[in-house]
């Protein structure tokens, strides 16, 4: 289930910075809609902490952007998740899968090559380990691949031990994943490990990497027209959101000309349409229900399913 905020749409950009900002978002899903509304409301509602060099104004400038280019990261997961579900039943998605990886998973990940862990499957159980946080966990019931996905918005380096923790934390996870959900009768037939680099530029180097430009040819499914709509939305609410912060921190009071115009929303999203899969005679647990045994997260964004 999601939590939806009630927020409403940005309204009209001016005029003069249509050509760069009005997105064509008709079928943007509502609950991106309203994710993105949600993170320009805080992040622009807030006040910073004036910094001494820049002043009060350029520092109200300067701190909704800091905030919401890392806001973005966290909504590119969200578009990734419902460009999945938007496939109708071939995939169960959750995301933020929180599961303790165990010292023995992370002990053998350490020790070898990781083309020589792909039969492996490792049981999950007890509470000792490190917890590792899966962004996306897409079944696909037509294949019988689970795939484990690490999104990074990559927009710089990440680089140093955070890359090589993250590489290992997702092929240890996709180790244990595998014996759980065999274990609660999903038939998963193998587990894909990908790193979506968004942007390209994570530093992180994992076996399976793919960038906006790679992304749907690797899936099979329209994900980077999902994600670039819900980031040209974004950009229109900065915009917008933006005139009056620049006006006051370059000391012009003036009205802004009345040339506002409504943002006409034409543009579409592909439906994507997949049959369901086949009846099969004995009923098969759900995604969610096999994720249901591991432990919430004691803080932070918790595991939800996405389009059910």
């Amino acid at each position: 289930m999601h939590n939806h905020n009630s927020i409403s749409s940005v309204s009209a950009t001016c005029a003069s910075a249509q050509s760069t900002y009005t997105p064509e978002t008709t079928h943007l899903p509502v609950e991106l809609r309203e994710a993105v509304d949600a993170a320009l409301q805080e992040c622009f509602d807030k006040i910073y902490c004036s910094d001494e060099l820049l002043g009060n104004k350029l520092t109200q400038l300067r701190g909704p952007l800091d905030s919401l280019s890392k806001r973005h990261g966290l909504l590119l997961e969200d578009a990734i998740a419902h460009a999945f579900a938007a496939a109708g039943d071939r995939y169960e998605v959750s995301t933020q899968v929180s599961l303790v990886v165990s010292k023995e998973a992370m002990a053998l990940v350490e020790s070898n090559q990781i083309d020589k862990l792909d039969d492996l499957n490792l049981p999950v159980g007890g509470s000792h380990g490190k917890r590792v946080i899966i962004d996306i966990l897409a079944f696909d019931h037509t294949t019988g691949d689970l795939h484990v996905i690490s999104v990074k918005r990559g927009g710089g380096a990440q680089g140093g031990q955070a890359a090589r923790d993250a590489r290992k934390d997702l092929t240890a996870a996709g180790l244990m994943l595998k014996n759980l959900m065999l274990r609660k009768g999903l038939p998963v037939l193998s587990v894909k490990k990908v790193l979506i680099d968004w942007y390209g530029r994570s530093g992180i180097v994992a076996r399976k990497t793919v960038t906006r430009e790679t992304v749907d040819a690797y899936f099979g499914l329209p994900i980077a027209e999902t994600v670039e709509v819900m980031s040209a939305y974004m950009k229109s609410g900065i915009a917008e959101r933006m005139v009056p912060r620049l006006l006051a921190a370059i000391g012009n009071n003036c009205r802004q000309a009345d040339t506002d115009g409504q943002v006409e929303n034409t543009g579409s999203l592909p439906e994507v349409r997949a049959e369901a899969s086949a009846e099969t005679a004995d009923v098969r647990p759900s995604l969610a229900e096999c994720l249901s045994v591991l432990p919430l997260r004691r803080q932070g964004r918790q595991m939800q399913s996405v389009g059910a």
